[in-house]
């Protein structure tokens, strides 16, 4: 009964689900309503303002209803209203709108280019062999990989003297490669008995109709018993084991990449949970990271079956003359069942070392051709235009593809034949993952070419790369790609457009500003004004305040009694008197402290001093030519002495000066400077005084020199070492603007109020908080250091509203102050002061390159390795450069004149 009224209550209620599905179900009914009644195809607030106000239910405002042309109803929509208006507005929001349609077709064609290069480029075959160094008897695995596209047929291995190919048994494998590409594998088993080096030839593979050929493959078969053994500890167990740097090619010219393999063999007892990666060094060569291979071969060696592994990649020569690779050490982990009370596995880290190797690498031959950059192997050239039918000026889309064998990876993009006549965007290349390892597969460029006037193709690119093989140069070219290119629209000019903003004036200059006056070529030993003595000077003053605050609280209990000090003093006068060889004034003396201080009853004694006196010194028959006190020649003395000394001061600073003026280098080094002799300014400048101790003006003279002699790094990079003695220095902010402007300088770019305050010295914004700080302090403290109604109480008050805006100033002027030491510690900053500079990968030529450093860069060096710096410019771009190419703004040593070219001194002026 409970549970039947409950139910009779619940009727009426409506659930959840039932009140979401009516409402679905409404939903639709208003969808299709829309969708079948034109009238319907309306927002619902303009349904709702159709209710308040059905005279307004068409959509042609007010203002616009009574200008309709003759032909058209007054329900006309606005929009056919405006596209049919002959004036002036409706042409300009025509002329918008045709314009956006435009770009709208150029990017949908260029992302069409874009996608249909992919298609085509995933389309790639290629070969690849688990080890290019066996032992007699031993098995590689080979791999016949197809990308983009399934393959038509099981690739058929041609037969090889000498060698045993085979299908593994597995059947096609798939993989999914970076991308979203599906790449199949096809694998082979690989094996030799005799030694010596062996070819497997292009392998035909048909996909999509076309049958195409992978590139040869070469590899090695040595007799075992060339390897060198060692041993290694695994927990409890000792075993033998074998390891060594195999370089498929010992002479490879500059340049050249060869493959190398770590090639190990292990007891097949010996369980390896996890190979590890090799830990080597490199000497004059760039090597990829070395893996351990997917196929584990098996040999007998010493009567005992072993595992080999081989961790392949490719060696690049960086210089000529003999380079290695090596010693390497391989990290292992091994697993061993023991028995601890139950049976358990143990894991034991066991290191194993591999020797190292050397190679004589051979310099490229001379007379290259030109256009030739870096290239070295054997390579074939692919361009392809996304777009064949295009609009002048409209961008075309280039694909780059270059396949073969050689340095792929640090290999730079090919050039036009003719780039006249159009505007070349920067190349983008596809990175590549593991096929790094492998020294045959292709490199994909992207660029970008927008052509400047009618053009009937796209120019022909070439490559120029030195063969190793034929030891000489070649030179492969595309064919022009024709195109169907139409003349741009021109502009209309029906029309009256707005004004256009001009935008706020900029530096014109097209040179650096000129030399410095220099009085001294030295910093000043002391500054006019020290930053420590205003400093000392308030703190002076503070205790002085404060000791008198104190003495005023507690002065009287310290207090002498002023006649026992006068006594003393009078009594002392008196000894004095006594050393002297007239003895009057002494009797006079000791007569007037008897009198005042002993009383007018003295003692007897002291009668008899009285008497004493009375009689000598008040006689009637003295002479009356009194002798000169002694006091006063003593005074007259003195003022002779101080005088004296006065005269042979300024003598002496009167010929110091003149010999100084007479031996100042500043004005041999502007006569130099002014007859070209840049070399000799610099040389001349620096020797003014130590380097320590040079001005800013002589700094930034350095930079003027420098920038004359033709190296705006070196300029950069003394105008910066002016700034770091005075942040403030105008001129060489000045240059080094136009520096960084005219060579495309990284920098550091800051807003436009800093440079506002960087008028400022900092030195002067320094001052104002520091000022404002003891102001605060002295203010407080004058108020208990004097008495109520003192006048300083009111230039107190005065300090206390004044000091707190002076210190708030600068703080912020402080702050805000532009200084390059936000970006790094000025110790550790440089400046790019080589040309055509480029950023790389690793610490090689041959690695691939990360962006050009034009002269004046500034960059923090984070660290070095031998003739390598690894650094960080301000736009977080990080790479290594060499060490001769950068300096750093506080040098290590005093620094030497550099080694510039110079241009000839022909006794103008410069």
């Amino acid at each position: 009964m409970r549970m039947a009224s409950r139910t009779r209550k619940n009727r009426g209620r409506r659930s959840p689900r039932r009140m979401a599905s009516r409402a679905k179900i409404r939903r639709n009914h208003r969808m299709t309503a829309v969708a079948t009644n034109p009238k319907n195809r309306m927002t619902s607030p303009a349904r709702r303002r159709m209710k308040r106000n059905p005279k307004r239910s068409h959509s042609t405002p007010a203002n616009l209803r009574k200008n309709v042309p003759a032909g058209f109803s007054r329900k006309t929509r606005i929009s056919k209203k405006v596209r049919s208006h002959p004036g002036g507005a409706s042409s300009t929001r025509r002329r918008k709108i045709g314009n956006i349609m435009s770009a709208v077709s150029i990017a949908n064609r260029i992302l069409a280019a874009w996608l249909l290069f992919g298609i085509h480029a995933a389309a790639q075959t290629s070969s690849r062999i688990s080890s290019r160094f066996l032992a007699r008897g031993e098995q590689a695995l080979l791999e016949v990989a197809v990308s983009g596209t399934r393959p038509d047929a099981i690739p058929e291995i041609p037969g090889v003297n000498g060698l045993e190919i085979r299908p593994a048994g597995r059947g096609p494998q798939t993989k999914l490669l970076p991308g979203r590409r599906l790449e199949h594998v096809f694998e082979y088993l690989v094996s030799s008995y005799d030694i010596g080096t062996h070819v497997i030839p292009g392998i035909p593979v048909s996909a999509d109709g076309v049958s195409v050929r992978t590139e040869p493959i070469e590899f090695t078969v040595f007799d075992p018993d060339e390897l060198q053994w060692s041993e290694a500890v695994a927990g409890n167990t000792r075993f033998r084991y074998a390891s060594a740097f195999r370089v498929l090619n010992p002479r490879p010219f500059e340049g050249e990449t060869t493959p190398v393999e770590i090639k190990i063999f292990v007891p097949r007892d010996l369980f390896v949970e996890d190979w590890g990666i090799p830990d080597f060094q490199r000497d004059g060569v760039t090597a990829w990271r070395f893996q351990p291979g997917p196929m584990r071969g098996q040999v007998n060696l010493l009567g005992r079956p072993h595992i080999s592994v081989a961790y392949p990649s490719t060696l690049t020569p960086t210089r000529t003359g003999t380079v290695g690779i090596g010693p390497a050490t391989v990290r292992l982990i091994t697993t061993e069942v023991v028995m601890e009370g139950i049976l358990r596995r143990v894991s034991q880290e066991v290191n194993l070392t591999v020797p190292g190797v050397e190679l004589e690498s051979l310099p490229l031959p001379g007379g290259a051709p030109a256009g030739f950059d870096n290239a070295v192997g054997d390579f074939k050239l692919t361009v392809r235009a996304g777009l064949t039918e295009v609009q002048e000026g409209d961008p075309i889309p280039v694909e780059i593809m270059v396949s073969g064998s050689g340095n792929l990876d640090t290999l730079r993009p090919p050039k036009p034949v003719d780039p006249d006549g159009w505007k070349l965007y920067d190349a983008a290349s596809e990175p590549r993952g593991d096929e790094r390892r492998e020294l045959s597969g292709t490199t994909v460029f992207r660029q970008f070419l927008r052509p400047l006037e009618l053009k009937p193709a796209v120019p022909a690119f070439q490559l120029v790369y030195f063969d190793p093989k034929a030891k000489a140069y070649k030179t492969v070219a595309s064919e022009p790609i024709p195109l169907q290119m139409t003349p741009a629209a021109a502009p209309r000019a029906d029309g009256i457009a707005p004004p256009q903003a001009l935008a706020t004036p900029v530096e014109r200059m097209t040179d650096i500003l000129g030399l410095l006056d220099i009085t001294s070529a030295a910093l000043p030993a002391t500054r006019s004004i020290p930053g420590w003595l205003l400093h000392a000077l308030g703190a002076l003053a503070a205790l002085i305040l404060i000791a008198r605050a104190m003495w005023m609280r507690h002065g009287h209990r310290f207090q002498k009694d002023p006649l026992k000090s006068a006594r003393l003093a009078e009594l002392r006068e008196i000894e004095r008197m006594a050393k002297a060889p007239e003895g009057t004034g002494f009797l006079l003396a000791a007569g007037r402290f008897i009198e005042r201080w002993l009383g007018p009853q003295p003692a007897p004694e002291l009668r008899e001093i009285l008497a004493e006196r009375d009689a000598v010194c008040f006689r009637a028959d003295k002479n009356s030519a009194a002798a000169i006190d002694p006091r006063k020649r003593e005074s007259i003395l003195r003022q002779l002495r101080k005088a004296a000394l006065t005269c042979l001061a300024a003598g002496l600073l009167g010929i110091t000066s003149g010999r100084a003026r007479a031996e100042n280098p500043a004005d041999a080094a502007r006569a130099a400077y002014e007859t070209a002799r840049y070399d000799e300014a610099i040389a001349l400048w620096l020797k003014a005084a130590d380097f320590d101790m040079l001005s800013p003006d002589v700094l930034y003279n350095i930079g003027n020199a420098c920038y004359r002699a033709g190296s705006p790094g070196q300029a950069a990079l003394y105008y910066r070492r002016a700034l770091a003695r005075d942040p403030g220095h105008q001129e060489s902010l000045q240059n080094l603007r136009f520096i960084e402007r005219k060579h495309g300088s990284i920098t550091i770019h800051r807003p436009e109020y800093q440079y506002a305050l960087a008028r400022i010295p900092l030195s002067t914004w320094q001052g104002i908080l520091w000022g404002g700080a003891w102001l605060c302090v002295l203010g407080v403290l004058v108020f208990p250091a004097t008495r109520p109604g003192a006048r300083v109480r009111a230039l107190a008050v005065a300090a206390l509203a004044i000091a707190p805006l002076l210190a708030a100033t600068g703080a912020l002027g402080w702050r805000y102050f532009p200084g390059d030491a936000e970006f790094a510690p000025l110790a550790r900053q440089a400046v790019i002061v080589g040309e055509n500079v480029i950023l790389h990968a690793e610490a090689a030529r041959t690695s691939p390159e990360v962006i050009d450093a034009p002269p004046g860069s500034l960059c923090e060096v984070i660290r070095e390795s031998g003739r390598w710096a690894y650094v960080a410019f301000a736009t977080k771009t990080r790479g290594w450069v060499p060490v001769e190419s950068i300096e750093k703004i506080i040098p290590q040593a005093a620094p030497t004149a550099p080694k510039i070219r110079k241009p000839k001194a022909d006794g103008k002026s410069a």
